[in-house]
């Protein structure tokens, strides 16, 4: 019982570093640190002009969107992964696809996926921002948050459908936090995002989610170019940051054994 209320409380006080980080950590940053740029010349400085965003993908998507909760993860053994019966989890694969679907014709995205007239530059400034940004909505709404609910209530009858509602409910809240002073994306996908949380849940996988959100978000930027006009720089530290923290845990639940190298 003990694990138990140690990984709610942790998650909960991780969770709400994240949002309060979401607004006030980039302005606080660059009131204290936005000049540094300047010091390394006047190339690295129009490079780096943009501290805020530096400091919201590095600070807040980075450090507490991937790497805080995947500690948490790490530390009580979070698998990606549970197995649940296959009519919940085909369910859950169902309203995934339903809502990235209703969602790519309701924004217009639909038909560019199908006749795609691809921007190498623009698509690789998407990915760049899009991943650790989905990557934290997914980590806290449809794994730590929903996990922690689940063991609390043993995995009893009612536990699935509070682990969706905390899903849908915190990633309801991410996105209105978010679209407070929105960095980039300022769509309001909410409806579509509680959609996803609460398929995520249900189907126990940060992978499904994971893939849901991203590919709904990159889709609606391929319709909306919001990244045009942004400098990549900013972008680059705190998507190798958060695809590092990412790529560790998933190498921790890493569970093979393997051969002793022979002694010569």
């Amino acid at each position: 019982m003990k694990n138990k209320w140690s990984l709610l409380l942790a998650s909960i006080i991780a969770y709400a570093i994240y949002l309060i980080t979401m607004v006030k950590l980039p302005g606080y940053l660059d009131q204290l640190f936005g000049f540094w740029p300047e010091i390394f010349g006047y190339r690295f400085s129009q490079q780096f002009k943009d501290t805020t965003l530096l400091y919201f993908c590095f600070g807040h998507m980075a450090v507490f969107g991937a790497a805080v909760p995947l500690c948490i993860a790490k530390k009580f053994k979070l698998k990606p992964h549970r197995k649940v019966p296959s009519d919940i989890l085909w369910t859950s694969i169902a309203a995934l696809i339903g809502a990235f679907l209703f969602y790519a014709h309701y924004q217009g995205f639909l038909p560019n996926m199908l006749n795609p007239d691809p921007d190498p530059a623009y698509m690789t400034k998407a990915f760049i921002y899009i991943f650790p940004f989905s990557l934290g909505l997914c980590v806290y709404s449809c794994f730590l948050l929903p996990r922690s609910i689940m063991f609390m209530l043993d995995q009893n009858v009612f536990s699935p459908v509070l682990e969706a509602l905390i899903a849908a409910g915190t990633m309801f809240l991410s996105w209105r936090i978010y679209t407070i002073a929105p960095h980039i994306l300022s769509e309001k996908i909410f409806w579509t995002g509680m959609a996803i949380a609460a398929a995520g849940a249900l189907s126990r996988s940060f992978y499904l989610s994971l893939i849901a959100c991203f590919a709904t978000l990159y889709g609606a930027s391929m319709v909306n170019p919001v990244f045009h006009k942004i400098a990549w720089q900013p972008m680059l530290p705190g998507f190798l940051a958060a695809f590092a923290a990412f790529c560790l845990y998933l190498h921790s639940r890493d569970t093979r054994t393997f051969p002793p190298v022979p002694l010569k």
